[in-house]
């Protein structure tokens, strides 16, 4: 497409609001490499042309930097992600359990998970040489069918299923998930880790994260299951603490 293609009128979203459009060049970019404008059009599922002028809006703004017809987050983004202070609560109530686990093995990383929109992301994390593989930092989107994503939906029965899974699949591993409290990913095709979750509850009892280990050795996830289960029973006293003692304020 010529830049006087791209100078038309563009269509209209489709009922998407620009933000949104805008927002989902955002989370096409969040991947850290430069991006070419074809291929970002198609990963936030807009137009070429609209994809271009909102691009060029975001470049104005800061949000996005262009170099060479290619584009990558801009300073402004950076700025304002300093900001974020996901689960502040949770991430008080993790700290001393994931510094345990870290202390206890020489090797694997370690992650608290939530629920969002329907996804999964991390709102911290000790990656350690797992961090070179997948980067297990506040804001990352896990892939679908994880170990934490088992134990974050297990009592969830609308949801959809996610990709690669069949209905009876997912199902059942949902149910071990519930019983046993532990969620397993054992399937280290896509990046060459497996890894193992357990429940983080609210004072309700809810599920409200999950503390994840994350290895690339399948065999020792029995040994890691436990420490893991424990931990994030730590993680749920502690909360519970603190929610006491806010809530006393």
């Amino acid at each position: 497409m010529d830049e006087a293609t791209l100078e038309r009128p563009a269509p209209a979203l489709g009922g998407r609001g620009v933000l949104e459009g805008a927002f989902a060049l955002l989370e096409a970019l969040a991947h850290g490499a430069e991006t070419g404008l074809t291929q970002l059009a198609t990963a936030a599922g807009l137009p070429k042309a609209t994809a271009y002028r909102l691009l060029n809006q975001l470049v104005t703004e800061g949000a996005v930097q262009r170099r060479s017809g290619r584009y990558r987050l801009g300073p402004r983004v950076y700025r304002l992600g300093q900001t974020w202070e996901p689960a502040r609560l949770l991430r008080s109530a993790s700290a001393q359990p994931l510094r345990q686990l870290v202390a206890g093995f020489e090797r694997g990383g370690f992650s608290l998970a939530v629920a969002d929109r329907g996804q999964v992301m991390l709102v911290g994390g000790i990656g350690r040489e797992i961090d070179e593989i997948f980067p297990l930092r506040a804001g990352t989107l896990l892939p679908s069918g994880t170990a934490a994503e088992q134990v974050l939906f297990a009592s969830q029965g609308e949801r959809p299923v996610p990709h690669g899974f069949s209905y009876r699949e997912w199902e059942r591993l949902s149910a071990a998930a519930r019983t046993r409290g532990l969620g397993y990913d054992l399937d280290a095709k896509t990046h060459g880790l497996v890894c193992v979750a357990a429940p983080v509850r609210g004072p309700e009892g809810a599920v409200v994260a999950a503390l994840a280990c994350t290895l690339t050795e399948p065999q020792r996830v029995p040994v890691l299951a436990e420490a893991v289960q424990r931990a994030a029973g730590l993680v749920t006293t502690n909360l519970a603490r603190l929610i006491r003692a806010t809530r006393a304020l």
